[in-house]
């Protein structure tokens, strides 16, 4: 198409959408919300180009590397389940959800910026009690839903939503698409990372990190899980740098951890656990792959790591915020396997109680839920069959990792490796934690988004280095003989 054709395309487009939108009944949903009015028709397809045209000028700029040709198939995917994401917020939930919820709590402090600008700042660097919902908002404004505004954790999202807000004519599907940009590039920069350990190849690589549909679903719209994500991104690019022992730490890198630590605290608390509690086995490796893995320092890294983990899971135990952790499981455990009103889609771990011992008595079975559920056969309906697939696939790399002569090298190697032995850690700490507290396969399956792409790595790291092996050997007899 050449540019005159586009152009013709493009008038004829906009125009037609106004004349359709215009004499036709605007579409709204539960709450009153409008999510088709001309102007977010014309908003999402003009943001719609422009991320677009970003994302080709970015890949042609690099297409000189080979592992570039998946940054525009990436993004597209991306795209693509973020548009499934706002369908099923739009459709099935009829304008309900946490996502829309989310979004709408935008709109009215970008109503509230216009109408009084210093209380919009007021609400974005405080957090009051829901009581407080009226004193700055109003009927011109709006008001923000009452559950997201009095979870300082959900409204975090709608305040970071809103800086979005001022450039997308607050349209709920320009503002998902932005969203998916910005996740796009966060995956993109992890993906570079895990190439550069040469333990993957391209495709595997690009498998984990960019190319799962769950993570993709879940992981880019408008949501904690998509801000959760981004921020587990960024902190192991940045903590690549600092324990790497080929890389220099810059003040930049440590900046961005100190405000990833904060975006963690802000949204899930317990997400610090899990991107704090694998460090130890992170510089353990680094230190024995820099020192050797039998020298003195490498043996008191290894050393202070099981110290650490046994100390740090006896002391948040013993806590008040592990004492608080396991009676609002217990709650919700029973919420959610009496109520109804859940659904029937959902898993039980047995006879479960709701002490330290019993916890730990529940810990491999709350990792294999993380890991694994809902197994195909759970997962016989439209909303979970993605999952169940993802499910059969995880299950098959695990086969292969443990089949075969080669399993006490392929452990050795993820031992030996900063990048999979945090992403290991990280992926059985995560599993526990959404395992153990979700007990609705649709809950869990969110929960358990990020944990996909670390055991993905984990379980496909041996393919690379065995495959190159087994090449240099019949490389070296093709010479022999």
């Amino acid at each position: 198409m050449n540019k005159l054709n586009f152009l013709d395309f493009l008038n004829a487009y906009l125009w037609n959408m106004f004349a359709l939108f215009s004499t036709a009944e605007t579409v709204k949903f539960a709450k009153g919300y409008e999510f088709f009015t001309p102007i977010d028709i014309m908003a999402t397809f003009f943001g719609f180009c422009v991320l677009t045209i970003l994302a080709y000028i970015r890949s042609r700029n690099n297409k000189g590397q080979d592992y570039y040709k998946y940054y525009m198939r990436a993004f597209l995917f991306k795209l693509l389940f973020t548009y499934a994401n706002a369908a099923f917020y739009i459709i099935f939930y009829k304008g309900g959800g946490d996502s829309i919820a989310f979004w709408d709590g935008s709109v009215k402090l970008n109503n509230l910026f216009f109408e009084k600008p210093f209380a919009y700042f007021d609400e974005v660097w405080n957090n009051y009690p829901v009581e407080h919902l009226r004193v700055n908002f109003n009927s011109i404004t709006g008001y923000p839903d009452g559950r997201v505004y009095e979870e300082s954790a959900s409204f975090f999202i709608s305040k970071i939503a809103s800086i979005f807000g001022f450039f997308t004519f607050k349209g709920y599907i320009l503002m998902s698409l932005i969203f998916a940009y910005i996740t796009t590039n966060a995956s993109w920069r992890l993906y570079e990372v895990v190439l550069e350990h040469k333990l993957h190849n391209n495709w595997h690589a690009a498998l984990a990190i960019l190319f799962i549909p769950s993570l993709s679903f879940w992981c880019g719209g408008i949501s904690k899980d998509t801000v959760m994500w981004v921020t587990v991104c960024y902190f192991i690019v940045h903590l690549n740098q600092v324990i790497s022992p080929e890389k220099k730490s810059t003040l930049k890198n440590w900046f961005v951890l100190l405000i990833c630590m904060y975006f963690f605290f802000r949204v899930r608390s317990f997400m610090l656990m899990t991107v704090v509690g694998p460090l130890v086995f992170a510089y353990s490796a680094s230190v024995g792959r820099n020192k050797g893995r039998k020298s003195t320092n490498a043996r008191f890294v290894r050393f202070l790591a099981f110290t650490s983990v046994a100390v740090g899971i006896l002391g948040f135990f013993q806590s008040s915020i592990g004492s608080e952790f396991l009676a609002e499981a217990q709650i919700i455990y029973e919420d959610m396997t009496t109520n109804k009103t859940y659904g029937d889609k959902r898993y039980t771990l047995g006879d479960v109680s709701y002490t330290p011992l019993g916890m730990m008595a529940a810990f491999p079975m709350s990792v294999v839920a993380g890991f694994y559920r809902p197994f195909i056969w759970e997962a016989l309906n439209a909303s979970l069959i993605l999952n169940g697939i993802e499910s059969m696939v995880l299950l098959y790399y695990t086969y292969r990792f443990f089949t075969g002569p080669k399993i006490a090298q392929r452990i050795q190697r993820i031992r030996s490796n900063e990048l999979l032995i945090y992403g290991f850690a990280f992926a059985v700490i995560l599993a526990f934690f959404a395992g153990f507290t979700s007990i609705l396969f649709g809950i869990l399956v969110r929960f358990k988004a990020p944990v996909l792409p670390f055991l993905v790595l984990v379980l496909t790291a041996h393919y690379r280095p065995e495959r190159e092996e087994k090449e240099a050997k019949e490389a070296e007899r093709e010479l022999r003989g």
